[in-house]
């Protein structure tokens, strides 16, 4: 039967059984015949991607490979085609690129094995890219968006005084939106090591729910002022920062990364602080294995200059991490002690805390989920309201829970939307801080 006369099924056989052993030519020529006849046949686009990446012509192998997966009807074909595609964008260095194609290529894959190795693929394209990034994006409809009290009442222990806080002192329902966007670039490098100058931006927004309001403060004996609206704005928060990062590999289970940072910090459309500091952190994979216990040990100094006033905090931090797998999941905890000095004895205080998160191996449905939980104690042994000083400081005890669900099968490029339920509870014997908040978070989660 002529070519022009024969199905397209037919020539999609005819072009694969070309390819197969070796006939360019030929396979290439029914390529193009099979797309005049349908341009969004993905064979025949993948049979075009993969000659010109052979013959050093990325420009059309790109779009041909990109068209292969859009036009692809199965898993298989997507996955072929998003690793062809992850092969073009190497071949020309186009590093996110790679990333973007290998994501799709771990979702796409057709069993444990291949995805293994494209996890694999996946990891050695961004240690190989000179340019990461990170972008997170968060929705969470709180109890409690600005860290409000329980009670308008505020009592201090082992005092009779009583005070009474202002509206914007209590607990404001909302919404949160927040955006963390993290970018480096390798500037020095070698197999065991390598040097990153990076930047973050970070932003959070407030939409207060039913435009609550607050009646300013006066002297007693003038007339009451009219309410005002509390502003969103007022609990914005927007950072920039920048880094150099320096990491070493001591062997194939042992890193040790230094980061020096500085950066400025606005709260509420104002300027709250400079900040800059150092931190060190290790970490040890105990064994080969995939599955090896890993430990992490961190150290951080910051130095914070506060922009409306003389105030001035240094923060020494030293947190520890363990990860392992343990009997149906996999379980991770860390602990962290931080002590900060101020010139301002309110600030002046020293913390502990610690959280555990269980990952069980068993879905419900569709859903993974994991299972978080914390406590923390921090001191404040300086702090006093007027002539009143708690015995032995100002004491606030957290507990925090939190359960997070996202089903792994569904999402786009490996990220699949999560939701956490998060709970959390502050017990002051300063009854304004003693607080309570529950929050519904909405985001993205990357599979791997």
């Amino acid at each position: 039967m002529p070519v022009a006369q024969a199905p397209v099924a037919q020539l999609e056989v005819a072009a694969a059984a070309m390819a197969q052993v070796g006939h360019r030519y030929e396979a290439l020529s029914l390529a193009e015949k099979i797309l005049l006849r349908d341009p969004e046949n993905a064979l025949a686009h993948f049979i075009v991607a993969r000659e010109m990446l052979a013959e050093g012509k990325t420009d059309i192998a790109r779009e041909a490979a990109a068209r292969s997966f859009a036009g692809a009807g199965t898993d298989r074909q997507r996955y072929e085609a998003a690793v062809l595609a992850a092969k073009v964008a190497v071949t020309d260095k186009r590093w996110i690129s790679a990333q973007y194609w290998a994501r799709h290529s771990i979702q796409y894959a057709p069993d444990a094995a291949l995805k293994d190795v494209a996890v694999q693929d996946y990891y050695r394209l961004r240690g190989e890219s000179p340019l990461n990034w990170s972008l997170r994006l968060g929705l969470r409809p709180s109890s409690n968006v600005n860290g409000g009290a329980d009670s308008r009442l505020n009592v201090i222990d082992g005092y009779d005084a009583v005070g009474v806080l202002s509206d914007d002192a209590l607990a404001l329902s909302g919404l949160v939106g927040t955006l963390n966007f993290d970018a480096s670039y390798r500037i020095a490098g070698s197999a065991r090591a390598e040097t990153r100058l990076g930047g973050s931006f970070y932003l959070r927004g407030v939409e207060l729910s039913g435009s609550p309001t607050m009646t300013p403060s006066y002297l007693p004996g003038d007339p009451v002022p009219d309410p005002v609206e509390i502003s969103n704005s007022d609990y914005s928060m927007a950072a920039l920062g920048v880094s150099l990062k320096q990491r070493y590999m001591l062997d194939p289970l042992t890193q040790l990364s230094g980061t020096v940072e500085a950066g400025q910090l606005w709260d509420g459309g104002e300027p709250g602080y400079g900040y800059a500091g150092v931190h060190l952190r290790g970490d040890r994979r105990l064994g080969g294995a995939p599955d090896a216990t890993r430990l992490s040990l961190g150290l951080g100094v910051e130095r914070r200059e506060w922009n409306d006033s003389v105030q001035s905090d240094t923060r020494r931090d030293l947190t520890f991490g363990l990860t392992r797998s343990v009997p149906g999941g996999d379980l991770s905890g860390s602990m962290r002690l931080l002590d900060v000095a101020s010139n301002n004895g309110q600030a002046r205080s020293w913390s502990v805390s610690g959280s555990l998160r269980y990952e069980p191996e068993a879905r419900l449905g569709p859903l993974a989920y994991a299972l978080s939980a914390g406590i923390g104690r921090t001191v404040y042994p300086d702090y006093s309201v007027l002539w009143m000083h708690p015995d032995g400081g100002r004491q606030d005890q957290t507990v925090f829970g939190e359960v997070g669900m996202w089903a792994p099968d569904y999402g786009y490029a490996g990220f699949t939307p999560e939701l956490r339920v998060q709970a959390l509870r502050v017990d002051s014997n300063v009854s304004r801080f003693t607080r309570s908040e529950m929050s519904l978070a909405v985001g993205l989660r990357s599979n791997f």
